[in-house]
């Protein structure tokens, strides 16, 4: 190959690439497929209606919450346990959402209000569920955990009193107040109204109902400022989804207040066990008073320096006093862990170490989880055994935490009694009688403060259990959003709209981009810079010879044009030689040489018809023409060169020149000497010589032959030439193998629609085969006989 050869192969490269973009173009290439574009619309939007028609739809429930800030109120210090308030635990906001939101909680709800029972009316295509107008009630007396669902079918006809009941399990009739028994659930049926119709019932394990809605329910605290928890649930029936989150706070609450009482009765009865001792002790010290009293004659007050001394004594003895009954109360306390262990702490002591306070909430938490566990739970559930060691853990760390509260009161015991010992040398002076009675005094002001002590943290416990109030407020009753969130019906709508518009225009963009063949002059054009000659529309007569003397249809006038065309790149020469070539068989070049032909000799031009495809020639059996004596016989024989045109005919001026006997060297013979005599003479006969040659993809016999053409015509066929196959006419202008070369592009069918420019339809047949009159397969196996009379091959 040349430097040229390769400039020139490079510009056409480069000026393919240069493709326009036409809007108008591409617009009319979807607008011609309107009727399928507004069918698919229409059925998409249709989809969207039974969509939306049968589909079930989910409600959101809101509901909101305010959790109450309980603040602790602080006393003067001279009472020792003054500001002791069993309810001083200030609520955190986020504990309550872990409290709302739980298996225990929801189980409850679920339990009380039969929720694993749904009730359907049956319909012809879907089933609608009922809530509150309910003609029966299921009464569940037995049903197998860890099941699937189980279905009932009830049907009530119009002139009975029974109904009958059918499933996987049983199918039979029965009365109301009878039990219907099956391996799984046992259940009788109770009426409510009278209404015939068929209904079904749907009964659930209470536990998958539970994490159903333990999936639908969201708790979010809205705002960071504000202890409001919102609650939401996704319910398909609103009113059954208002009445749950109301039902879960009643339940919340009622629990939160159960906590509160167990706490309370325990506060009372530790107290009570300790007024019966502290009451017995009291009782004997102000017997020993009114005897020594009575057995000393002491019946007025101690003289002015003894009263003296014995006030500052009494101060002193009265901080010693408050420190020994502390260390009472906690050694209480620590017995009752001890000796009860399981049970919650009683909240009668205000301990001020962080470490207790929250030692004990979390320690009387365990222990009302495991007992509320308990009543649904067995003790060996794996639950309960994970709270128990919990329990202990946590009991460990109490009694560490007492213990070390305990050693610190001691240590400040001691210290007051140091301080009492050095009081008490100055009493000694005063008479036996007054230091005797100075000890009793002080037991008696010990064991009565802590009596009263006691006394009144029971009245107001009492009084703190008969009145307390929640920690929480329902600010925002459940109430159901008017439209639901699922399915969202302007979205659906909108979807259906974009399906049905952009599903068609897929399909279209698809199909061009899927189709291997070329459907029109743009896959020409913008492949290729060859110029095309002209176009033949679809040969819907079956006709072969189309061009003739009074011929006035469309494809004679596109002959017209082709032949008028062909002057203008013919030039200079008294007489044309015309190649016509394809890439493969039936793309119509035999049906375009003849006509062609044809349309030359009515102009009053002499021509000769060249049929030089000698694998599978098929002009002379078109026209019914004897094929003997042809060029074959020419060259392997002694047939004379002025023999071989026979007329047509058609025409007196067409003449044509078979192939003859079928070669088994075709190649060969083209590169016989005689075949250049051949030409010269026949340029000095005819006008014009057409050479119709076998697909110069195939086979080489056209690349030979081109030696003597004055210029040729590569023949494209719609909807059956591979775009592909383009390369190969870039290859035969680039490379000069056929001179003046130009594109035909043949049977053009027209379209349905408005034509813009040059508009043809487009296909998915396949062929790439050199073949003739067989079959073709289309993409769905249907087989169509391809009719060569039909068409331009």
């Amino acid at each position: 190959m040349t430097d040229n050869s390769n400039d020139r192969q490079n510009l056409l490269v480069l000026e393919m690439t240069e493709q326009k973009f036409n809007l108008k173009e591409l617009l009319f290439k979807y607008v011609r497929h309107w009727p399928w574009i507004l069918l698919s619309f229409i059925m998409c939007l249709l989809l969207a209606f039974l969509y939306l028609r049968y589909s079930t739809s989910s409600y959101k429930i809101n509901s909101k919450i305010l959790i109450k800030d309980d603040q602790s109120t602080s006393a003067s210090s001279e009472d020792i346990l003054s500001d002791i308030d069993i309810f001083n635990t200030k609520n955190n906001v986020n504990s309550e959402i872990q409290v709302l939101k739980t298996h225990y909680l929801l189980s409850k709800v679920v339990n009380e209000m039969n929720l694993n029972i749904r009730y359907f009316t049956s319909g012809n295509i879907k089933s609608t569920e009922i809530y509150d107008n309910r003609p029966f009630k299921l009464n569940l007396y037995y049903l197998k955990d860890s099941i699937r669902p189980q279905e009932f079918d009830i049907k009530f006809p119009h002139n009975e009193n029974s109904f009958t009941i059918n499933s996987d399990e049983i199918n039979g009739k029965f009365k109301f107040g009878d039990t219907v028994k099956t391996e799984n659930v046992r259940f009788s049926l109770q009426p409510v109204f009278s209404k015939k119709g068929d209904y079904a019932v749907s009964i659930s394990t209470p536990a998958a109902k539970t994490e159903e809605y333990y999936n639908k329910l969201t708790t979010e605290i809205p705002d960071k400022q504000a202890n409001v928890i919102l609650l939401t649930l996704e319910e398909t029936v609103p009113k059954r989804g208002e009445d749950i989150l109301n039902k879960l706070y009643e339940v919340y609450t009622r629990i939160n207040q159960e906590d509160k009482n167990t706490i309370a009765d325990s506060t009372i009865d530790f107290i009570n066990s300790r007024l019966e001792i502290v009451s017995n002790e009291l009782s004997g010290v102000e017997k020993n008073i009114e005897q020594f009293k009575t057995a000393n004659n002491v019946y007025s007050d101690l003289d002015q320096q003894g009263a003296l001394i014995l006030n500052n004594v009494n101060d002193l003895q009265k901080q010693l006093i408050q420190q020994q009954v502390q260390i009472s109360v906690v050694q209480s306390i620590e017995d009752n862990i001890k000796n009860n262990p399981g049970r919650v702490v009683p909240n009668v002591l205000e301990i001020q170490d962080p470490t207790y306070i929250s030692t004990v909430e979390k320690y009387n938490n365990l222990v009302l989880e495991r007992d509320r566990q308990l009543q649904t739970s067995k003790p060996d559930n794996p639950l309960i055994k994970n709270l128990n060691v919990q329990i202990e853990t946590v009991r460990g760390d109490l009694l560490t935490s007492l213990t070390n509260i305990k050693q610190s009161m001691v240590i400040a015991q001691k210290e007051l009694e140091k301080s009492n010992r050095n009081l008490s040398g100055q009493i000694k002076t005063a008479p036996a009688k007054e230091r005797v009675y100075l000890d009793i005094s002080r037991q008696q002001n010990v064991k009565q403060q802590l009596y009263l002590y006691l006394l009144q943290k029971r009245e107001e416990t009492a009084i703190s259990k008969s009145g307390t109030l929640s920690n929480s407020r329902l600010i925002e009753p459940a109430k159901s959003n008017l439209l639901p969130f699922t399915p969202n019906k302007q979205l659906i709508y909108l979807i259906a709209c974009a399906i049905g518009l952009l599903l068609p225009l897929l399909i279209i963009s698809s199909r061009d981009f899927l189709n291997n063949k070329i459907s029109d002059k743009k896959d020409i054009t913008g492949n290729t810079k060859v110029p095309i000659l002209g176009e033949l529309g679809h040969n819907k007569t079956g006709e072969t010879v189309i061009i003739k003397e009074d011929s006035r249809s469309a494809l004679s006038e596109q002959f017209r044009i082709i032949r008028t065309n062909l002057q203008f790149v013919l030039k200079g020469n008294d007489s044309q030689v015309i190649l016509v070539t394809s890439s493969m068989s039936s793309e119509g070049k035999s049906f375009f040489s003849i006509n062609l032909a044809s349309s030359f000799a009515i102009s009053g031009k002499r021509v000769v018809l060249m049929e030089m495809d000698l694998r599978k020639p098929k002009i002379a059996k078109d026209l019914k023409i004897s094929g003997e004596d042809g060029f074959t016989n020419y060259i392997i024989s002694n047939l004379q060169k002025e023999q071989l045109a026979k007329p047509s005919a058609i025409h007196p001026n067409f003449f044509i020149i078979t192939s003859g006997t079928i070669p088994p060297n075709p190649a060969e013979l083209l590169l016989h000497d005689k075949v250049d005599e051949l030409f010269r003479y026949l340029k000095t006969q005819f006008d014009y010589i057409i050479i119709d040659t076998p697909p110069v993809a195939i086979v080489t016999d056209a690349i030979l032959l081109a030696k003597y053409a004055d210029g040729g015509i590569y023949i494209v066929r719609e909807n059956y030439t591979l775009k592909q196959q383009i390369d190969i006419i870039n290859d035969l202008s680039v490379h000069s193998k056929i001179p003046n070369l130009s594109i035909l592009l043949n049977d053009i069918k027209p379209k349905r629609a408005y034509r813009y420019g040059y508009g043809y339809h487009y296909g998915y047949a396949y062929s790439g085969y050199y073949t003739d009159g067989e079959e073709k397969r289309h993409m769905f196996g249907k087989a169509k006989k391809r009719n060569s009379n039909k068409v331009n091959s």
